[in-house]
């Protein structure tokens, strides 16, 4: 086990130090930060069923790629952003299913992100699944062969990019699908401030594809761990059209070395950006505003407005900036440069700004 081990950090070690810079060893002394590589060793089995199991009918692999072109209904792609890519191996396939397709890989695992580089530009790449739990003496490890079993891919129709895809540096309505597998639950603290990003991302007509359990991270609030029909609600307020849809249970990373792993239910729907920037109708007298959740809608202004004053300097600022067209973002921008604190989240900025709308906005106090 402990060979194992210590041959699965050898790997990892093998996969990043290409990528990292080159540091004078003359300068680095016994211990120093510079000789250790971090390795992200939980998400390794993703590398193993990505790239180095067998394809099987009704493997892994193969019902996420089904289920993803279900909801897709026998459409294109097109210019596709995969947000969260993770081993990319659901990109990989979609981009071999769809030859006028472009993707955009997107993610911040450096170790996912760089074996997902070198074997889909034709590198062969063995990495070690090392176990501390077997019950029989030939599980604690194997070597996995990881290739793209369809060939590289092209340059100029795959790219990667290292990036936070909650707030990714691309321009807007630049994306005729965006992609985001296991990821919504697991990559935003709010997903409503994701579903802002999807559609400033989306082009009008656009798609937002998703594929994934819903098992929320544990520091994620219950009030923002939204179920179906809530996810649905929301991107219909924010400017989406939501369906089709459908949901399954089956195997989730179960280890061809040990039979270990879970049964995991995942959803798969899409959601078209609708052509209006209006957001959706049907709310109820009781509901928040739209423009409260998200952060890419205008707030309206309000009578009255040109007479309000407060004493705290941030109420001022926020109900001066309101013209019907600033949105929260835009806001929340204004406030993040002038309290000149890098180190406060822009969510947190994002949460502040909320509440401050929420006291003063006669529509927030008349809603929900």
């Amino acid at each position: 086990m402990v060979e194992g081990i210590t041959g699965q950090l050898a790997d990892v070690r093998a996969i990043l130090e290409p990528r990292l810079p080159a540091a004078p060893r003359a300068d680095a002394g016994a211990g120093d930060q510079s000789d250790r590589v971090p390795a992200t060793l939980d998400h390794l089995p993703y590398l193993y069923r990505d790239w180095g199991w067998p394809p099987q009918a009704d493997g892994e692999n193969e019902r996420a790629l089904a289920l993803v072109e279900r909801v897709f209904d026998n459409r294109c792609p097109g210019r596709t952003l995969v947000m969260g890519a993770g081993a990319c191996r659901l990109a990989y396939d979609l981009y071999q299913r769809h030859r006028d397709a472009e993707l955009l890989v997107m993610d911040l695992d450096p170790v996912l992100f760089s074996a997902a580089h070198a074997v889909t530009h034709g590198e062969t790449l063995t990495v070690r699944e090392a176990n501390l739990e077997m019950g029989d003496l030939d599980q604690a490890a194997k070597e996995w062969v990881l290739s793209a079993p369809q060939g590289p891919v092209d340059d100029a129709r795959f790219h990667f990019l290292v990036a936070d895809a909650v707030d990714p540096p691309l321009a807007p309505g630049s994306f005729d699908t965006v992609l985001t597998p296991w990821f919504i639950d697991q990559g935003p603290e709010d997903v409503r401030d994701l579903i802002s990003t999807l559609h400033r991302m989306l082009k009008p007509g656009g798609r937002w594809v998703n594929l994934g359990p819903l098992k929320y991270s544990l520091n994620v609030p219950f009030s923002r761990r939204f179920a179906r029909e809530e996810l649905f609600d929301l991107a219909e307020r924010a400017g989406f059209r939501a369906g089709p849809w459908q949901s399954e249970s089956g195997p989730y990373l179960v280890s061809q070395l040990n039979g270990r792993g879970k049964t995991e239910w995942v959803l798969a729907f899409s959601a078209t950006k609708l052509v209006s920037n209006e957001p959706g109708t049907g709310l109820r007298n009781d509901d928040p505003p739209p423009w409260l959740l998200f952060r890419h809608l205008p707030i309206p202004t309000f009578e009255g407005q040109a007479l309000f004053w407060s004493e705290a300097s941030m109420v001022r600022m926020v109900v001066s900036s309101i013209d019907g067209r600033t949105t929260l973002d835009d806001i929340a921008v204004m406030v993040a440069e002038r309290a000149r604190q890098p180190d406060i989240p822009m969510s947190q900025v994002r949460t502040a700004v909320r509440e401050c709308l929420q006291n003063v906005h006669p529509a927030c106090r008349a809603g929900g």
